[in-house]
Formats: structure tokens, sequence, C-alpha cells
């Protein structure tokens, strides 16, 4: 069946699409057509397909083809899912979009766990089941026996490795880290570091790192930059402490970051008297902002701690 795109609800909180992919998709859409339909729920609000939908948008769509389902649908969606991660032997492209599905559907299920809430709510409406609601990472985890880093560290992957530069890795086999460090690296770059390492002219995306480094220095010093990538001749001891001094310098950005919050959050004591003149549904939205950022706050730690589990245990996954 077919529907307006506009009588489709998408949910507050749903991660945002990757533009470069909507704009390859809507070139793949405008070549073939449309080879799967959205997927909706009974109320119009978008289950899976949000890069589909945005592609129909681009190519100027009043409406789209879709599917509709019920709830139940929903989780058996889910369970053909993980019966997919599990029983069959995915590449990694294919176990990347096979998590951004269940992603998709596990929000529809679980509107509370996306970024940003509070386990889905904020402390003032929470009810001890929302809060025992397992995060996604956690969930897929269980279901499936994969570690929580290592569905963190694909759905990274998924979500910002260009297709361009994703091609280039699978056609050379390159391993999960080097994808991982490659989407973390500016757009604009991945396909660049990848064409490189795929060439044999950089040995790293560290050495691609120093690279655009150098080449930086060069432009702002207006000297030519050399043709040849730059060796990589520290110690095992000076890559230490410069590892140490990266990591230095984030905490320093982070307390730096910190003392900027709180400085704003003193400008904005001198209002309280106009705070307290808000209605119910301003000084509500006010409360609701803050409970996110005192709830991201958490998640960020509870992430952090999890991963110093997970590397003091051993836990680290196959990752070739």
């Amino acid at each position: 069946m077919r529907i307006k795109i506009s009588n489709i609800k998408i949910n507050p909180g749903r991660r945002e699409a990757e533009p470069k992919a909507v704009e390859e998709l809507a070139r793949s859409i405008t070549a073939v057509g449309l080879m799967n339909p959205v997927t909706l729920d009974q109320n119009n609000t978008l289950v899976a397909g949000l890069h589909r939908l945005e592609a129909a948008k681009l190519l100027g769509w009043t409406e789209i083809e879709c599917t509709t389902i019920g709830m139940d649908s929903v989780q058996a969606k889910l369970a053909e899912i993980d019966e997919n991660i599990v029983r069959t032997k995915l590449n990694r492209q294919e176990l990347c979009e096979q998590l951004l599905r269940r992603k998709e559907i596990y929000e529809t299920l679980h509107p509370e766990t996306r970024h940003g809430m509070r386990n889905g709510q904020t402390a003032k409406n929470a009810n001890l089941a929302t809060l025992e609601t397992k995060s996604f990472a956690e969930d897929t985890a269980e279901k499936t026996g994969m570690s929580k880093r290592a569905v963190s560290r694909l759905l990274q992957i998924a979500n910002n490795l260009t297709g361009d530069a994703r091609r280039i890795v699978e056609a050379h086999n390159m391993t999960q880290d080097t994808a991982l460090k490659l989407s973390r690296l500016q757009h604009d770059e991945q396909v660049e570091a990848a064409s490189m390492l795929a060439a044999g002219t950089m040995e790293s995306v560290e050495q691609y790192q120093e690279y655009q480094r150098e080449r930086r220095k060069a432009i702002a010093l207006s000297r030519p930059l050399s043709d040849e990538p730059p060796v990589d001749t520290r110690t095992e001891e000076e890559k230490e402490r410069q590892k140490k001094e990266s990591l230095d310098g984030l905490v320093r950005e982070f307390s730096r970051f910190i003392e900027q919050f709180l400085d704003r959050m003193k400008m904005y004591q001198g209002y309280a008297d106009d705070f307290a003149e808000m209605s119910q549904p301003q000084i509500s939205q006010v409360w609701d902002s803050a409970a996110a950022v005192d709830m991201a706050i958490i998640a960020f730690s509870k992430e952090v701690k999890a991963l110093q589990a997970e590397n003091e245990n051993g836990g680290y996954d196959n990752e070739n």
C-alpha cells in the first residue's frame, strides 16, 4: 500500500539519517526503484526504513510504499533478525545492516532506550519496569552472544563509515579494527585513507592521521608537502608517552567543557525569578532538558565502566 509521506510519524530521539547514505540510496532508487517498502506500525509511526524515507523526500516524492505491522509482528521481526545473526554466517557488512534494523525495531518497542532518555523516561515519570529495560547493546548481547563492546563497535561502523569507504574496506578484507578507526575520521577523509591503505601507501589509519597532521602543517606554513608518507620511527616507549599525553589532553578538554557548562549554569541562576514565572509546560520542558543532560552523563559513565570491566577481564572479541 502507499501512504502520504507527510502522514508518517518519526519518534523523537531516533537516530538521524546519514546524508551521504541518503544521497546514495536516492541514486539507487532512481536507477532501479524502491526495492523494499518502509515499515510502519498501526499508528503510522516509522519502524524501519528511515534512509529510504529520507531518500524519497530528497527525490521529491509525496507518497511511498509501506508495510504496516502490529506489535506482535514487530516482535516477530526482532526474533527473525536475532535468528539471522546467530544462525546465519553473515559478513561484517550484513551484520552491520542487521544490527541497524534491530536497533530501529528495538527502539520502536522500547522508545525509552533511545539516546538522551533515561532508560526511556525522565526521573519524574519513570517507573520500575521502565528503569529495568535493557539498553539496545545489552539486549543484543544477551540475545546473540556478542559482547556489548562488539555490538557498540559494529554500530559505530554501520552509522559512521560512508558507503564508498565501506566498499573499499570490504573489497580488500580490512579488519574490523581498521574499519572502526576509519569510521572515526571525517567523512571526506575516509575514502582517501581507505584507498591509501588498499594501495599499500599507508600501513595504518594512525599513519594516515600523521600524514594529515603534516599536510595541515604544510598548508599552514605554505610549504610543499612530501609525496612520501611519514614513517613511524617512534619507539614503544615514545608511543606510550604520546598516548598518555593524548589521554591527558582529553581529560583537560572534558574538564574545560564541564567548567564552561557550570559557568553557564551560574548565569542562568540570575534568571531564577523568570523561570519561576514560567507556565507548567514551559518549566516541564526545562526540567526534561536538564534530566536529559543528567542521564546522558550517567549513561556515558556506565558505558566507560562497562568497557573498563571488559578490558580487565580480557573481553575482546575477535575483530578480523
